[in-house]
């Protein structure tokens, strides 16, 4: 039987995030620095708010004059998605949450993190802990963080640096995910996936992107609604099935 993985093992496992993070959340610094924030006001967006992409979006908004209250709104309808990660993870937690734990570890739930969280659920589901979530969800934030502080330290230097690679630090943050997504993929979500990346297509054509990202969520949740109840066809039966065999 295998035994749950520690912390320090959850550690080890954020390594693909943090090799992504570091030059990402560096950029993020970067980026404050250009909008008039100082290198320690990026780093206090990145421990109080880590909201990963979207903190490209506070530090513009900010610097242009936009009032924070309007800022927060614009952010939270953004990152609104983040409200179904703590119930799809705990679908699959079959153990007993502790609430100190379980605060710390979601609150660092970022698209990456949970990612990897689903993928040990839904794949080596008996190696998966608390402890784990700790360890990767903690080194992510602390790699985002020290990033961050970096970029605006030697925002400067940044001019210096060849043209495709500054280009490559906007790719590296949805590379990442997509390689996440990627591997959690199975037959059984093919339904919701196809559905969602039509209707984001069409949407994205006929409308913009902006929209084209919140009809996307709200077609994939729907899709999965209909999938469950409609088709009967629940995650959780198909994977218990799937480790049974």
């Amino acid at each position: 039987m295998l035994k749950p993985a520690g912390f320090w093992q959850g550690a080890k496992d954020s390594q693909a995030i943090i090799f992504t993070y570091l030059p990402v959340s560096f950029a993020f610094g970067v980026s404050a620095t250009q909008f008039g924030f100082t290198a320690w006001e990026a780093l206090f967006l990145s421990c109080s708010m880590y909201a990963g992409a979207s903190q490209f979006l506070v530090v513009a908004l900010l610097g242009s004059g936009t009032s924070i209250w309007m800022t927060a709104l614009t952010v939270i309808a953004l990152d609104i998605r983040h409200l179904l990660y703590g119930p799809a993870l705990q679908n699959l937690i079959q153990d007993k949450l502790n609430l100190k734990k379980t605060a710390i570890w979601s609150w660092g739930l970022t698209d990456e993190v949970f990612a990897s969280g689903m993928i040990k659920l839904s794949q080596r589901r008996q190696e998966w802990s608390e402890s784990w979530m700790l360890g990767l969800s903690l080194f992510s934030w602390m790699s985002w963080a020290l990033g961050s502080f970096l970029g605006g330290l030697f925002a400067d230097q940044v001019s210096n640096l060849p043209q495709f690679l500054q280009a490559a630090l906007d790719f590296l943050l949805p590379a990442l995910f997509l390689s996440f997504l990627l591997a959690a993929f199975e037959r059984k979500h093919t339904f919701v996936v196809a559905i969602t990346i039509i209707v984001s297509a069409i949407s994205c054509y006929f409308i913009d992107l902006s929209a084209a990202i919140f009809i996307g969520i709200t077609s994939g949740i729907l899709a999965g609604l209909f999938k469950h109840y409609i088709l009967k066809q629940p995650d959780a039966a198909l994977v218990g099935d799937h480790h049974e065999s």
